[in-house]
């Protein structure tokens, strides 16, 4: 009987000891996929040349942004008047200074971005990009040929993008 006792003692505590080590392990593995942030703005780099017709009708530039992240816009001119959406077409050469002073915007179906603000217009990303497209307009006044020197009068808008 004692040798019953311990033999059932040694398969006893045999079993519990097995028992207080059994555990349990895991790993978690989490993938990331990072997608770069994407932004071109079309016609980036290049000097389109518009001619304003001198009968006050507005001339239209299209451009499109297309940023897969936040991105800032902004359109400032050369000859800035000071005030937003307006600036000024200057000619300057022998015969003086001389400056018009004409309306110009940018605008796209969302939004109205104002020209010569220097914060520009911040633009929330969607969940896919998809291009905006932003038109440019300005018009010279409706004036007398004969009140103005035959020459050209210039301004220059840039539009940036920044993200």
């Amino acid at each position: 009987m004692k040798l019953l006792f311990k033999l059932t003692s040694a398969l006893l505590l045999g079993t519990s000891a097995f028992a207080a080590h059994a555990a349990t392990q895991s790993v978690t593995v989490q993938y990331t996929l990072t997608v770069p942030t994407a932004c071109t703005l079309s016609k980036a780099g290049t000097t389109v040349a518009k001619s304003l017709p001198v009968d006050g009708t507005p001339v239209n530039e299209t451009f499109s942004v297309m940023c897969n992240a936040d991105y800032t816009i902004s359109a400032q001119t050369k000859n800035s008047s000071g005030s937003v959406n307006q600036s000024w077409l200057r000619y300057a050469g022998p015969k003086g200074t001389s400056l018009i002073s004409y309306p110009i915007t940018l605008s796209s179906p969302l939004r109205n971005v104002p020209v010569n603000n220097a914060a520009g217009t911040k633009v929330t990303a969607g969940l896919s990009a998809t291009p905006e497209i932003y038109t440019l307009t300005a018009s010279a006044p409706a004036f007398s040929l004969s009140s103005l020197l035959a020459t050209d009068y210039t301004d220059e808008v840039t539009i940036e993008i920044s993200y």
